[in-house]
């Protein structure tokens, strides 16, 4: 007999020695990690589950022993999810994704709150591919309805019975946590499943503005010329980011290299065009109507705006590669927004020949409401989710080149219309805007908020967020991996208060690169019409 079929014995032997078991020692093998690979979860409602992997993973620096188990949900909804063995504090938390998923790496995010206690699961959203690829989503509307949805829905399911076999206890509270497309979960969570979650973190949530996939694509083929190549070079980028910083940093009484509010920067990029030859130190014409068209957003044949969030002033260093490419590789939204298009935006997928140059300014906006019917995270009738006590802290960055900030501040005035008003919504929806952040993390401001921690007081405590302090690390571990908050004042760089929109923060007195020199200030909410 070959290793293959001593394996295949040995699985059969391990089997049925656990069905033939007594109730007494199936009770005991739940409370193992490796025992849950042989439990039978196909009829967890919403979400045919199976675990394909259980295995104890040892203590490393923070990280405790914990329980990593691996499995898929029908059809192909893959998940992972982290079980502390020794200091589960009877929640769990689901970490969401980001651009179209594909894999279930995002829980390398989820090191802080199993470090903390709890049980972490993510997914891959039902299909398996790189962040920027949708090839899988060609000509299959049950994997865009796993994406889109029901993915999340039918993880938070399993996991949760998953976790109570494993601890063989209730779970006590359960939260979401995600950005981008992790923070359109969240919101799609408390919109068409208010039962999931006890409470929701939605930053720089996707799917919430009507401009969809379509700004990508715009300010990636502003940059392009005829023949396909590129008008703005990334080496321009930052003369141009200097100027816009020099005109409008300081509106707020702070020159900090930070624009607190770019809606009150009327930076004309113009100002910085070519008056002899070109040069390094300027702009040319064309270079000047990159710029313009990128703050501008698309327009059709008539000059008729496409959608309101557009790309800000003083987010022009994320363009890079975003929009404008580099080392003779297409812009990041080049080939995410074409994906994009080929395969979701529409009800019949144009497929692999279709090209972003292609899209049909006049026609083609009308065309993605097929797409938006399924991507839509923008409803505002969040009463079932507050009925239960809900509550969601949504966070953006005011640099943000994805997901422009504006579509996220739409969406709060939206909700405080339909919900009874800007009081009534603060007692379940507090959004914080944070001054020179890019796409969910980084750029020149400080990015990383311990919104977990305020949202599990919010709910458990009724202790409403005031404020959340914004850290800027000196070495941060990037997009892809945990940051453990709060820091240790050795390794911050610059901290600062963000407090609910409207509100800003103004520098009193002291270190400037210090939360406590600052305090809050009022400022009326503007109309982004």
């Amino acid at each position: 007999m070959g290793l293959r079929g001593i394996w295949f014995l040995g699985l059969a032997i391990f089997t049925l020695m656990a069905l033939s078991a007594t109730p007494d020692q199936v009770r005991a093998d739940a409370l193992s990690c490796e025992s849950l690979a042989f439990q039978d979860f196909s009829r967890i409602s919403d979400a045919p589950t199976q675990v394909i992997a259980a295995r104890t993973v040892a203590a490393e620096g923070r990280l405790p022993d914990y329980c990593r188990v691996e499995g898929y949900i029908s059809p192909t909804i893959g998940f992972e999810i982290r079980i502390p063995q020794e200091i589960w504090n009877g929640k769990l938390l689901m970490q969401g994704c980001g651009g179209f998923c594909g894999t279930t790496q995002m829980i390398a995010q989820c090191d802080d709150a199993v470090a903390r206690g709890y049980a972490c699961v993510s997914t891959d959203l039902g299909h398996k591919s790189t962040p920027i690829d949708a090839k899988w989503a060609y000509n299959n509307p049950q994997g865009e309805i796993d994406f889109y949805y029901r993915a999340t829905h039918a993880t938070a399911q399993a996991a949760k019975v998953i976790l109570k076999t494993a601890m063989q206890r209730e779970i006590e509270r359960s939260y979401f946590r995600g950005c981008s497309t992790g923070g359109r979960q969240g919101l799609v969570s408390a919109q068409r499943f208010p039962t999931d979650f006890d409470g929701v973190i939605a930053a720089a949530p996707a799917g919430v503005s009507s401009g969809g996939g379509l700004h990508l694509i715009w300010s990636a083929l502003a940059n392009l010329d005829k023949d396909g190549k590129w008008i703005l070079s990334a080496a321009k980028v930052p003369m141009l980011h200097d100027a816009v910083v020099k005109a409008c940093d300081g509106l707020d009484g702070l020159k900090d290299g930070l624009i607190d509010d770019p809606r009150n920067c009327g930076f004309d990029p113009s100002v910085l065009e070519c008056s002899g030859g070109a040069s390094d130190a300027c702009l040319t014409e064309v270079e000047v109507t990159v710029a313009e068209k990128i703050y501008q957003g698309a327009v059709n044949s008539g000059g008729e705006p496409l959608y309101r969030a557009v790309p800000m002033r003083g987010s022009e260093l994320n363009w890079v590669p975003a929009y404008i490419g580099v080392n003779a590789q297409p812009s990041i939204y080049y080939l995410f927004g074409g994906d994009f298009f080929r395969y979701l935006a529409f009800a019949d997928d144009p497929g692999p020949d279709w090209m972003p140059e292609d899209f049909d300014l006049d026609r083609d906006p009308s065309r993605m409401g097929y797409n938006r019917h399924l991507n839509n995270a923008a409803s505002p009738d969040l009463r079932a989710f507050v009925a239960r006590g809900g509550k969601v802290i949504s966070y953006q960055g005011w640099a943000d080149q994805s997901v422009p900030p504006l579509g996220v501040i739409d969406y709060l005035s939206d909700v405080e219309r339909f919900m009874g008003g800007k009081d009534e919504v603060s007692d379940f929806y507090r959004l914080f805007m944070l001054p020179g952040v890019a796409h969910c993390v980084g750029g020149e401001g400080p990015s990383r908020v311990d919104a977990l921690a305020a949202l599990e007081a919010w709910v458990e405590k009724g202790e409403a967020p005031d404020q959340l302090i914004a850290y800027k690390l000196k070495k941060d571990p990037g997009d892809f991996s945990a940051a453990y908050l709060p820091p240790s004042n050795k390794d911050v760089a610059v901290s600062r208060p963000v407090y609910p929109y409207p509100k800003v923060a103004r520098y009193r007195s002291g270190d400037p690169d210090h939360w406590e020199s600052f305090g809050p200030h009022d400022v009326p909410s503007q109309d982004n019409d």
